[in-house]
């Protein structure tokens, strides 16, 4: 090799060192795609998942035990009349503590009663098989109402003081009220329910408490959705006393009256 070429020679060694060539690797080297998974494959995921989200489903609740309801309704086609005394206790959003009055209550089968709230009374309501009459003796006012609409009233103070639930058949009870819960301690029964018509747009519950032995209502609460409650607690009760016909009567000579049932 003469000196030319072994000039060349040089000059391709450090081109080469300064340039170096970049091999391109296989084509068998490159990562390959995850393959997709075969629809057998993804049929048996979502079986698993479905399949335990089934077996860690809530069961549903137990259905409620309407016996106590049951025999406390046959209880009640032998109730002719019930007098009884009670406490009210009225808590009302617009009352910073709950209010407490005295009262008495006389009640005639079918649809005859009368709530007398206060001593001496401030509110007395009478109900009778046409409607009833809500009136305020110290404001000589009376309002006369449709029974539907015994629970709608705007008065507070004889919010809860209806119409107590009972007497006809199971099955007449039902059409009339969604029964919500039923706890029983002892003889002591506590039933949840609401109204199926109109009037329990306003109410989220009313709670009876009654005497499964004998049949003797202890507690009567009607509960709002705006939060307010009315409690009246019975004592005193009796069962089939003589109630003379005039105690549904009130004389209204004087009183300004507002007749809703026109």
């Amino acid at each position: 090799m003469n000196g030319f070429d072994r000039g060349r020679e040089a000059e391709e060694s450090e081109r080469i060192s300064q340039h170096p060539v970049i091999s391109r690797p296989s084509c068998n080297n490159l990562p390959q795609p995850t393959p997709a998974p075969s629809l057998r494959r993804l049929a048996l995921a979502l079986f698993a998942i479905f399949s335990g989200s089934v077996l860690f489903a809530v069961p549903p609740p137990p259905p409620i035990d309407l016996a106590p309801l049951k025999a406390w309704i046959a209880a009640q086609k032998d109730v002719r009349s019930v007098s009884a005394d009670f406490t009210q206790t009225r808590a009302l959003r617009t009352l910073r503590s709950p209010l407490q009055s005295k009262g008495r209550l006389w009640f005639k089968a079918p649809d005859w009663f009368r709530w007398e709230l206060g001593e001496p009374p401030k509110t007395i309501i009478i109900g009778a098989p046409g409607g009833i009459t809500v009136i305020q003796p110290g404001k000589m006012r009376a309002e006369r109402k449709p029974l539907a609409a015994a629970g709608s009233t705007g008065n507070p103070e004889t919010l809860g003081m209806i119409r107590l639930p009972g007497g006809g058949s199971f099955e007449e009870f039902q059409r009339r009220v969604q029964v919500l819960a039923i706890t029983a301690s002892g003889s002591k029964c506590h039933l949840e329910m609401l109204p199926r018509d109109a009037s329990a747009r306003r109410l989220s519950a009313i709670k009876l408490d009654f005497d499964t032995n004998t049949g003797h209502w202890i507690s009567f609460e009607i509960v709002t959705r705006e939060g307010s409650s009315i409690l009246n607690e019975f004592s005193n009760v009796e069962i089939n006393p003589k109630i003379e016909k005039g105690i549904f009567d009130f004389d209204l000579t004087g009183y300004k009256v507002t007749d809703e049932q026109k």
